[in-house]
């Protein structure tokens, strides 16, 4: 069945800067300049234009509530960014095709490795360790009182308190004794059962130590929802997380309902991502792949590692879509060629690449900054979350763009 297309068209669109799904940079070509977009959104608005024969024109906005609020005027035909679809959002606007699935973690910093001398007292668990002092407390005594001289016994046969403790605590480190050792059968029996008990204690000690100090432990962090409302003292959100703020708040989930006392609207996420490191107790919330692509971008070491991790429980699952006004026309034809395109997989593709190029460009640039005294250059084809849109840039396919 064919499907409708919009004759070369011109389409207006709304849109800003939003790894991995959309970036933009300005192209210098023929002493002239034009903007390229990139993204797997901004891919997918390529393909799209290609299937329905029209061109698009980006128009300028500087808020995200712009970008909708286009939408909503009709003067936009659609916003290309994925957005969440919320009921609050369903009845201000309609939306396309569900095409992908993105849900809403936290960040925070990841907790610092104890001191290296910590590592003596982790082998055994606290139980333990009470265990083994109670012992040494105990064995001491019950040897003195054993070996006491009975009633008309010579005194100097006995054990004093001083050669009682050092035989228990010689023989819990693996240190012999010059102590003239008693021949009661009770007291061999007591030393046989503590010579055993030494024996196993110090050989899983031993053992643990050896494991402890080669593979440093982390001390526990949040992974759950629940965990974090309990030990959270802020979750920070950008500008448009007012609507997720209200969506928490409406929850019947306690949880929920904790996060949403908790959370604070920041500028952007790059400053609540730093405010995470700075303070161990405070989280930063947003879509997986976009923290992912943030993280790539601005907080990854030269040797792919990070300050940062993300929880493994979500707030919940996001269900992402296009904004485009109510009762649209053209709502069938953009689901059509939607669906095509998540099927084939290509757009979890776009996604990798985007990801897997941002990662190797931090690196580059963390280990030329480590071998220079200069910031790193900026590599042409890394664009920062900040850019902004030039006014009203004609797009045609397909000189315009590359893949």
């Amino acid at each position: 069945m064919s499907i409708a297309t919009f004759y070369g068209a011109s389409v207006n669109v709304t849109a800003l800067p939003y790894r991995p799904y959309w970036t933009e940079a300005e192209v210098e070509q023929d002493s002239s300049s034009s903007t390229r977009y990139s993204g797997s959104d901004a891919k997918l608005l390529i393909t799209i234009a290609e299937a329905l024969n029209f061109t698009f024109i980006v128009l300028p906005v500087t808020s995200w509530d712009q970008v909708t609020s286009l939408v909503v005027d009709r003067i936009s035909f659609m916003a290309t960014v994925l957005h969440a679809v919320l009921p609050q959002r369903q009845l201000i606007y309609d939306f396309t095709y569900i095409y992908e699935h993105d849900p809403a973690c936290f960040v925070m910093a990841k907790p610092s490795l104890r001191s290296n001398w910590q590592s003596l007292y982790e082998p055994l668990t606290d139980e333990v360790w009470a265990s083994v002092l109670a012992s040494v407390l105990l064995v001491p005594l019950l040897l003195f009182l054993i070996t006491r001289p009975q009633r008309g016994e010579e005194y100097g046969r006995g054990m004093s308190l001083g050669d009682a403790a050092e035989i228990a605590v010689g023989s819990l480190l693996g240190q012999g004794t010059s102590k003239h050792l008693p021949t009661s059968n009770s007291t061999r029996l007591l030393l046989t059962t503590w010579l055993l008990f030494t024996l196993v204690v110090g050989t899983v000690y031993r053992g643990n130590l050896t494991a402890y100090l080669t593979m440093p432990k982390y001390p526990p962090r949040p992974e759950t929802l629940d965990q974090l409302a309990t030990t959270a003292q802020k979750v920070t959100m950008p500008p448009y997380g007012d609507m997720f703020k209200q969506f928490f708040k409406q929850s019947e989930s306690k949880v929920l309902q904790t996060l949403s006392r908790l959370m604070e609207l920041i500028p952007s996420d790059e400053d609540g991502l730093r405010q995470a490191i700075d303070n161990k107790r405070q989280a930063h919330m947003n879509s997986r792949r976009y923290m992912e692509q943030i993280i790539a971008d601005h907080f990854t070491r030269a040797d792919g590692s990070s300050k940062l991790y993300l929880g493994r429980e979500s707030a919940f699952e996001g269900i992402g879509a296009w904004p485009i006004p109510h009762d649209a026309p053209y709502k069938q034809q953009l689901d059509a060629v939607m669906m095509s395109v998540l099927e084939a997989g290509l757009y979890n593709k776009w996604i990798e690449e985007m990801l897997e190029r941002s990662k190797q460009e931090s690196r580059r640039r963390a280990q030329e900054s480590q071998g220079s005294d200069r910031p790193a250059a900026a590599h042409d084809g890394l664009i920062t979350p900040r850019t902004r849109l030039s006014p009203f840039t004609t797009c045609r396919l397909p000189s315009t763009y590359s893949s």
